[in-house]
């Protein structure tokens, strides 16, 4: 996946629908620096990312490193929800 079409800021998501869970910070010809909430910055090169269009780019889950991949499991276990969305 050529990296030139990502932005910084365009969102972070690990599935197709899914909630976000960071955003883009940084790109260069051969990675993407990339802020997970709660968690922090990694880099990402172009085969990890499945898609990227309208400011939005799918991260492929898998091929994150496995203590990222546990982090992704918990991202948003801290926030309120209302109750009609629980």
């Amino acid at each position: 996946m050529p990296l030139s079409t990502i932005k910084i800021d365009d969102e972070i998501f690990m599935a197709d629908g899914a909630v976000g869970v960071g955003a883009v910070r940084e790109v260069t010809p051969g990675k993407l620096t990339v802020y997970i909430e709660g968690y922090g910055d990694i880099m990402i090169g172009p085969d990890q990312i499945a898609s990227a269009h309208d400011g939005k780019v799918l991260v492929k889950p898998e091929t994150l490193p496995d203590h990222v991949q546990s982090h992704l499991e918990h991202v948003h276990d801290g926030e309120y929800r209302r109750p009609s969305e629980a």
